[in-house]
């Protein structure tokens, strides 16, 4: 493995990750909201949900639990995904009694479904959590913003590659995570002025 392509793909990795992802997707929620107030239940959603389960994976991988915060080891996410869903509820349910804006919490819901979904299909398989979150964030950018979001879409393509590249995940497993994440944000779109 050439030492320049590795240390591509583990930073394509690193700043396209779960966690660092969940701040434009946040910040695209804020956007179809069109509500000032909407910025303010993003940032307790973020705190909620992404700044208390990603200190809970840093203290596993501190105290020598896991030895990767990308966890390539199937057995190591089951407590880091359950930890994450359980805040990602939570976190839905104080907007929901707070009373954010509708389309924020439509588009948190889609986000703990497919966290839920991916958690489900963890348990028996290694399915590429990097490449739902860009796959789930370049659909809903391009249904909530337009088609010049969908360049987002070439995101999905080099995040696949680096974790293929890194071995961390199949093809199959890239573009089952892919299809989720897209999926999650399709059916969101669906249910508009239905549910939402």
């Amino acid at each position: 493995m050439n030492r320049d392509w590795n240390t591509l793909a583990r930073r394509i990795s690193d700043v396209l990750s779960p966690p660092v992802l969940a701040v434009p997707t946040l910040l695209v929620g804020v956007w179809t909201s069109e509500t000032a107030e909407a910025f303010r239940f993003a940032a307790l959603y973020f705190l909620m949900a992404v700044v208390i389960p990603a200190s809970y994976l840093v203290w596993l991988l501190r105290s020598g639990r896991i030895t990767d915060v990308h966890l390539p080891n199937r057995r190591d996410r089951r407590a880091p995904f359950l930890v994450f869903l359980l805040c990602s509820l939570a976190g839905l349910c104080v907007l929901i009694w707070l009373g954010a804006p509708t389309p924020l919490v439509a588009s948190v819901a889609a986000l703990v479904v497919q966290a839920a979904v991916l958690l489900l299909i963890t348990l028996a398989w290694q399915i590429s959590i990097h490449t739902a979150s860009i796959g789930g964030l370049a659909t809903f950018a391009t249904l909530a913003i337009g088609g010049t979001a969908a360049a987002l879409f070439l995101l999905v393509g080099l995040v696949a590659w680096a974790r293929l590249y890194l071995q961390r995940h199949t093809l199959a497993q890239a573009v089952a995570g892919a299809c989720v994440g897209s999926v999650s944000f399709l059916v969101l779109f669906a249910l508009q002025g239905v549910v939402w």
